[in-house]
Order: structure tokens, then C-alpha cells, then sequence
């Protein structure tokens, strides 16, 4: 049975909330984060605000778009059209302090439902560790889905659990919802029906198998309608629909390349799925581990600086993963314990990570487990409370001091990692931001993770901006921001390595500045690179930036802008 409630429970959540603002403290000054994906959801929403429908604006031709669903695109619209505008200063602005409210309610529905499953200290714990979560609070900063969609999915399961009539209509209106945010989303209302299945309500189940075949029916239909189009066929340029061209395509054929970032590669085969999806799940105890706690990278630089600053190696490397083990291996009994209770979150947590399995992008998994946070720290407590119940022959009163023993053991470990990445990233990676918005202002604020490569590319575009024509045309690695930052139709390059290639569909766009960015996400000088060289007749070095990370090292890498030269 649930955990008992108290009458009255208000101390916790004003903690929270206290403990959210501070949290934000640093983070309410400029826009929100708009690069990345950021930039594909406001220019979505700035076409639909626009009512030109659901379409790429930064692309020639403004495609319409079919890899994400619309729900993110229209809460931005929503922004633009009570605000007035679609300036990204002035509506970033307001979507920040939209995604403040949003994270504040995320941190409040974690509690309440942990309230609903756990004793008061163990839904606090939980909270806490949402809360401090390195990632999640780097989500909360951009104008991603992952923490609305978190949001949904908690108030999803709180309605299921509270059952009824009315609370089961609102519970499919929310499955719905959290579907229009992110495809994965699936994975909820398929739980939905398995669990209805499981205790044998086969027309409950019906009915929810109705709502998750609409669900995908209705996302699928709109994506044949747009690829059976005659302009799907003849796009503005080229490779404007070429599988590896993942912003304009639908996952599913991004998804099923044996390289996503390849121009020449093959479709995967249903082996090949296989390997992948296997190859996936062996990291998953990791992924787990990672998901309640920080990121591999932030456990190894704590590890590598305390060993430094003793000057031996005093903590073994392995210890980081057995750590992470361990916090998987709880939350996979955790699975196991809650699977007789409230099946739907186990089972959930369960169906999201094998559809994340077949995904291509390995790199994305820390994101993509995010949103799954709350519940895997659920069941992490879940488990801790149980493991003192195995010692059957322990009196009361000691498995008492052992669950306490272990519980807060656990929690502290977490907490001490989450309070060191705390201090590294707003320490070292939440950095100025200096450029020239639309309307000439300079704007001065912070952004995690913005390194020296984004400062180049910043200042490259500012430049851009002010020597370029409208109807020029510019390749770069993060197109739909190049084009939020310059008004200019913005391009991903083509990924062949065959600089002749590359060139000839270059030249269908056709492209006037091509952008050399290092040292962001994606690298893209092995398909460009070639191109300068091997044509210096037909493209011009104009712009020219050091890219110096590391303080007093010497540069090595150097951001570049090529324009077009014309015969």
C-alpha cells in the first residue's frame, strides 16, 4: 500500500521552492538558451505564430518539418503572439521565466508523487535529487522538451494513481500531451495498456490501445502526407531531404542509417538493430547510475582532481563505475518491487529504455534519460527502504539503523557528486555570452557550456551579419541558430567526403558563406575542409578567429568564415 500521507505537508514544498529559486538565482539574466535543437523548436514556432505552418523558416523553400512533434513549437508561439513579437531576445526572455515556472512545478509534482509511494524524508530525497541534478538543470535552461515532457508524465501517473473517471480522462489527455512533446512518449501510454492487460481490464485496455494507435496514427499520417508531397520529391536544393540531414527528416529515416552522419551509408538491417539496441543496453547500468547522479565526465574530472591534489592515487578508477553499478542495480530492484505495486512506472521506465536502445546517437543518451530521473530515483529509494527487509532474523530496531545507514549512505554519495558539478559548472561552464541580438542591443549574460568555439561563432556572425545580403545563403553547423542570429537562410553542409561532391551540392543550394566551426557538437571540417582546399578558385577566406579553451595553451584551432567567390 502507499505510504501513509500526513494532514498536512507544506514545510517540504516551500523548501523546495526556496531551494528552486536559489538554484535559478544565477540563471534569470538574458534569453534562454536557444542554440542546438533550441533554435529548430523557436523557428517551428515563430512559422506557426506566423501562420505558415509547421516549416524550417531557415531553410530555402521553408520545408515543412517532420521530425518533431508540435507541442514545444506552439508553447513558443504561444510566447510570440502575447508578446507581440518574434524577436528571440524579447521571447527568450519570457521563455525563461516560463521554464523557471516549469521546473518549479517539476520539482513539486516529484514530490508529490514520491509522497504518494514513500515516508516524508524518503520524497524529499527524491525531490533532492531532481533538484540537483546537473543535467536536468541544464534542460531546465534551454528551450528543450525534456522538462515540460517530465512534467507531463509525473502528473500523468499522479491522475492514474489517484484513478476515477474524471482523473483517467485527464490522465489520457496528458499521454497525449507528453506524446506531442517527444515521440518517446509513446512509451507511457504503452505502458498504460500492458499494465490494464496485466490485471486482466481487457476493455480498459482497449480503449487505451485505441488512444495509443491514434496517438501514433495521427503523428505518422501528417509525416507520409509531407514525404508523399511532390515538393518532398523536388526540394529547393539537392540534398535538402537526404536521410543523414537529420533536421529535415523524420527519426525514422535518420534513425535507420548505419552512420546518421554519413552521406553514404547503408540502411541498418533488423540484425543490425539488434547489435545496436544490445550495444546500447550493455551501457545500461551506467546510463542509470548517471541519470540519479551526473554525467561519466563530471565522476572522472572529480576523480582525476582529487588524486591530483593528494598527489597518489588514493581512490581506485573502478570504484566510479562500481558506484554507478550499484545505483543501477537498486534502481533495477526497484523495477522489480514496484512492478507488484504501480506497475505503470516500471514498466514506463522499462519500455523508454529499449525504444532508446535503437537510437543512433549514443552521445544524446545522457539527455534522453533525463526526463526518466524522478522515477528512477523513485525506485531507488523504493529498493533501499526493502534491502533492510532481507535480513529477516535482524530484530525491528536494527533494520531500522540499517535502512537509515543505507539509505542516507546512498543519498549522501549522490548529493556530495551533485553538489561537486554544482561547483564545476557554474564555477567553470556557465560562461559569458556577449553578441548583437536582431535589434542592435548587445547582450551580456550567462549560458552553460559556452565554450570559446561558441564565442567564435558568435562573433563570426555578428560579422556575418553586417556584410552579407538577404538573399545569401549560409552553411554552417547550427543553421537554425545562424539563422535566429542573422535573418539569413542557413544550411547544414553536405556530409561527403568527396570534396568534388560536396561541391556540386554546395553549388545546388546554392551556399555564400561557408561556416568553419570547431570544436562544437558537430564537427563538420571533414566535409568542408576539403571543399576550401580543393577549390581555393572558388571560395575566399574572409573571416578569421582564434579558438583558445584552455588559458595559456597555445591555439590550435582557428574558426574561419569562405565566401563565395563570384566568376
Amino acid at each position: 500500500m502507499p505510504a501513509e500521507r500526513p494532514r498536512y505537508g507544506v514545510g517540504a514544498p516551500l523548501i523546495l521552492l526556496a531551494l528552486v529559486i536559489i538554484v535559478w538565482l544565477p540563471r534569470f539574466r538574458g534569453p534562454i538558451d536557444l542554440r542546438w535543437d533550441a533554435a529548430v523548436y523557436y523557428t517551428l514556432g515563430t512559422s506557426l505564430a506566423e501562420n505558415k505552418g509547421y516549416r524550417l523558416l531557415n531553410e530555402p523553400g521553408e520545408i515543412k518539418a517532420t521530425q518533431y512533434p508540435p507541442l514545444l513549437p506552439a508553447f513558443v508561439a504561444a510566447h510570440q503572439l502575447v508578446l507581440g513579437t518574434s524577436d528571440p531576445t524579447v521571447v527568450g526572455r519570457g521563455l525563461r521565466l516560463s521554464f523557471f515556472l516549469l521546473f518549479a512545478m517539476y520539482i513539486l509534482t516529484v514530490y508529490a508523487l514520491a509522497r504518494n509511494e514513500l515516508p516524508l524524508g524518503y520524497a524529499f530525497a527524491t525531490a533532492l535529487v531532481c533538484l540537483f541534478n546537473a543535467y536536468t538543470c541544464f534542460l531546465s535552461d534551454s528551450c528543450f522538451p525534456e522538462i515540460a515532457f517530465a512534467l507531463l508524465t509525473l502528473l500523468f501517473v499522479l491522475c492514474h494513481i489517484r484513478g476515477g473517471r474524471s482523473f483517467s480522462i485527464l490522465a489520457a489527455v496528458l499521454a497525449l500531451a507528453a506524446y506531442a512533446l517527444r515521440t518517446v512518449g509513446v512509451s507511457m501510454i504503452a505502458a498504460w495498456v500492458i499494465e490494464a492487460l496485466l490485471k486482466k481490464q481487457l476493455k480498459v485496455a482497449s480503449l487505451r490501445l485505441v488512444l495509443l494507435i491514434a496517438a501514433i496514427a495521427g503523428w505518422q499520417s501528417y509525416i507520409h502526407y509531407v514525404e508523399t508531397e511532390s515538393t518532398y520529391a523536388r526540394p529547393a536544393y539537392e540534398y535538402q531531404r537526404a536521410d543523414y540531414l537529420f533536421y529535415n527528416v523524420s527519426y525514422s529515416r535518420n534513425l535507420l542509417q548505419r552512420d546518421p552522419f554519413s552521406a553514404g551509408s547503408d540502411q541498418v538491417s533488423s540484425v543490425d538493430l539488434m547489435h545496436r539496441a544490445l550495444g546500447n543496453l550493455i551501457q545500461l547500468p551506467t546510463r542509470l547510475g548517471v541519470a540519479v547522479t551526473s554525467d561519466k565526465y563530471f565522476w572522472d574530472a572529480q576523480w582525476t582532481a582529487l588524486n591530483t591534489q593528494l598527489g597518489f592515487r588514493l581512490v581506485p578508477a573502478w570504484t566510479i563505475d562500481a558506484a554507478l553499478i550499484l545505483l543501477a542495480s537498486l534502481i533495477l530492484l526497484g523495477v522489480g518491487l514496484q512492478l507488484k505495486r504501480q506497475p505503470v512506472i516500471p514498466l514506463y521506465v522499462l519500455l523508454s529504455v529499449l525504444s532508446l536502445s535503437v537510437a543512433p546517437w549514443p552521445e544524446q543518451f545522457t539527455r534522453y534519460f533525463a526526463p526518466l530521473t524522478p522515477f528512477l530515483a523513485l525506485l531507488l529509494f523504493l529498493a533501499l527502504r526493502t534491502v533492510p527487509g532481507f535480513f529477516g532474523r535482524v530484530a525491528p530496531p536494527r533494520r531500522r539503523l540499517i535502512e537509515t545507514a543505507l539509505a542516507g549512505s546512498v543519498l549522501s554519495m549522490i548529493l556530495v557528486e551533485d553538489a561537486l558539478t554544482f561547483v564545476m559548472m557554474y564555477w567553470k561552464m556557465h560562461q559569458n555570452v556577449t553578441y548583437v541580438d536582431q535589434r542592435g542591443e548587445r547582450l551580456t549574460y550567462r549560458l552553460f557550456f559556452y565554450k570559446d568555439a561558441y564565442r567564435a561563432l558568435d562573433a563570426g556572425l555578428d560579422w556575418l551579419k553586417q556584410r552579407s545580403n538577404p538573399d545569401n545563403v549560409v552553411a554552417s553547423s547550427m543553421p537554425h541558430w545562424t539563422y535566429l542570429r542573422t535573418g539569413l537562410k542557413a544550411v547544414m553542409p553536405p556530409f561527403e567526403t568527396d570534396p568534388v561532391r560536396a561541391q556540386h551540392l554546395l553549388d545546388s543550394v546554392p551556399v555564400t558563406f561557408i561556416v568553419q566551426d570547431r570544436g562544437l557538437d558537430l564537427d563538420t571540417r571533414k566535409y568542408l575542409s576539403p571543399v576550401v582546399q580543393r577549390f581555393p578558385e572558388r571560395w575566399r577566406l574572409v573571416y578569421h578567429d582564434v579558438i583558445n579553451e584552455a588559458p595559456g595553451r597555445k591555439p590550435s584551432e582557428t574558426f574561419e568564415i569562405y565566401q563565395r567567390v563570384v566568376p
